[in-house]
């Protein structure tokens, strides 16, 4: 695409100048009746002059790979400003050229002086229509990557869903439930309430872009407390939110997955069991989520594969939803590995 747009410009380019040179030589050859040097000499300076300050301006804008914003203030500064140089940059290119020959061919240094003012009004439009071209080529280039985004996000959530809501935590749950009915029917009961609450959650969030932190938690701790009937005192876990932030947004099922990852790649891997420990505080402007779990990221290469994908989709999500604004990252804190997301709060 970036060829054909490259191709197609010095063509425009060749054109569009000497269509500005002809039509300021024709009236005037029309007029006196016959060709003179002054009406040829104004035709190059005009078509020449005008073509090699504008490509030079468009070289400079590559080289230094100048980024077009729609902010209207910031546009209407650059094209002023731009318009400015290269009117006077065509000009005193004008000047240098007419003056050696002025004395001999009678032309006034004064009317040449006066020509700064038409010099800028046909920059001004070149040049508008130049940045509004790019414009509109840069949002719809960031549209279709913003399209594709979604899409990429979208096939990420069902990912993610369906790690969320594996078969494998289903019957492990379904099973430790029904062996608790024997032992204790009132808490199998609770547990029973519990899982239809966290599957629940699960279906009807999957589509929405936030929920809040007092939700999140909620479902979380009781996906926590079915875990841990199956590892009984191999998991110890707890959860620690500040309440000024527990009605802030967040994104839905975020905080889960990370959890997920931490039972499945830190408690399910130790023998000897171990804590998930979660915080979620501000710090300065921003949101911080974090997950602790004790394990190591070296354990196995399954971790890197695993967890790597399920970070993967965070951290597209983080992408779409906050841009540059929110951060996810993993590292490890013997014999904890940690994974945190900083939202930046507006």
């Amino acid at each position: 695409m970036d060829n054909k747009h490259r191709s197609w410009f010095w063509p425009i380019q060749i054109v569009t100048w000497i269509a500005i040179g002809l039509v300021n030589f024709l009236p005037q050859h029309f007029v006196s009746g016959k060709a003179s040097f002054i009406q040829y000499f104004n035709l190059l300076v005009i078509s020449i002059g005008g073509f090699i300050v504008t490509s030079v301006y468009r070289g400079y804008l590559k080289k230094y790979k100048y980024t077009f914003t729609m902010k209207l203030g910031r546009f209407v500064a650059f094209l002023s400003a731009s318009t400015l140089v290269l009117s006077v940059c065509w000009w005193l290119l004008i000047v240098l050229v007419t003056w050696p020959i002025g004395g001999k061919y009678n032309i006034n240094m004064h009317v040449v002086a006066f020509q700064l003012i038409p010099l800028a009004g046909l920059v001004l439009i070149w040049n508008l229509v130049y940045l509004t071209y790019h414009l509109i080529r840069q949002y719809h280039i960031t549209e279709v990557e913003k399209w594709k985004l979604e899409a990429e996000v979208e096939k990420a959530n069902l990912g993610t869903l369906r790690s969320q809501i594996n078969p494998h935590f289903m019957f492990n749950a379904l099973n430790n439930i029904r062996a608790l009915i024997l032992e204790d029917p009132h808490k199998a009961r609770e547990m029973l309430t519990q899982f239809s609450e966290t599957f629940r959650y699960a279906l009807q969030h999957s589509e929405n872009s936030e929920t809040t932190v007092a939700k999140e938690v909620h479902i979380v701790s009781q996906y926590l407390q079915l875990v841990s009937i199956q590892y009984e005192e191999k998991m110890q876990f707890s959860i620690n939110a500040e309440e000024n932030i527990l009605h802030d947004s967040i994104p839905p099922m975020i905080l889960q997955l990370l959890v997920e990852n931490a039972v499945k790649h830190g408690i399910a891997l130790s023998q000897t069991g171990g804590i998930i420990a979660i915080d979620i505080r501000n710090i300065g402007k921003q949101l911080v989520m974090s997950v602790k779990n004790t394990g190591t990221l070296q354990k196995k290469n399954q971790l890197e594969d695993s967890i790597g994908i399920g970070l993967n989709n965070v951290e597209k999500r983080l992408k779409l939803l906050y841009n540059d604004k929110a951060q996810l990252r993993i590292e490890e804190q013997p014999p904890f590995v940690v994974v945190t997301i900083s939202i930046e709060r507006s």
